[in-house]
């Protein structure tokens, strides 16, 4: 069985400021960020949780999340561009506000449009996360890993294993907690005899859990 857990950052300071902020310009944690960080790799130690590998968004505010979740559980992490939040381009450093007011799309909301002028589209955003999730998956086959990223990341990987259209507005708003813990495990099958498919091995994906947030929510 292979498993994936993936893990939100803590707060930021960019989103108790509503600031747009990525690899070159976070600013990392909150105060309350670096406490929410300390609760969950104090959670994951109890646990006894122990990765066989971890990757990390090289995003400051990702970096300090899995910087105080490995030193809890004695393991390294590796960064990973592919678990980037939806990368800004000439928005990275503005408030929602300015945002909105230069780059806000009056004709309503299409996938396959950048965010910003040098941005990711979310159509090219679900695509590297779901080939970086794939990769990590193929290559560790049978182990556990960690990936701590971004509320986008989370999304993402409901989008690729629920099989939902990338090219449709989904009904349902995901909001991950920072934080939150989503695992995800990998099950092969060996398709039954009788079948055009006789002695192949297939993959399912299941949920095992989506946004536990436990630890803050008792702090």
């Amino acid at each position: 069985m292979t498993r994936i857990l993936l893990v939100r950052h803590g707060q930021a300071i960019c989103n108790v400021e509503r600031t747009i902020e990525g690899v070159g310009r976070c600013r990392g944690l909150s105060d309350l960020g670096h406490r929410q960080a300390a609760a969950v790799a104090t959670r994951l130690a109890t646990e006894g949780f122990a990765p066989d590998h971890t990757y990390v968004s090289p995003i400051r505010r990702a970096v300090e999340t899995a910087t105080a979740i490995t030193n809890a559980i004695g393991v390294t992490f590796e960064t990973d561009a592919d678990f980037e939040e939806l990368r800004p381009g000439d928005a990275e450093g503005m408030t929602w506000d300015q945002y909105s007011a230069f780059y806000g799309n009056s004709e309503g909301w299409n996938p396959t449009v950048p965010f910003a002028p040098n941005a990711e589209a979310w159509s090219d955003f679900l695509t590297r996360v779901s080939g970086g999730l794939d990769r990590i998956a193929n290559r560790h086959e049978g182990e556990t890993v960690l990936v701590v990223a971004h509320g986008g990341v989370v999304d993402a990987s409901l989008f690729h294993y629920f099989g939902l259209d990338p090219m449709v507005q989904s009904p349902i708003d995901f909001e991950s907690a920072n934080t939150g813990l989503t695992e995800w495990e990998r099950r092969s099958f060996t398709v039954p005899a009788g079948t055009d498919q006789d002695d192949s091995e297939i993959y399912r994906w299941r949920l095992v859990r989506y946004n536990d947030a436990a630890h803050v929510l008792v702090r």
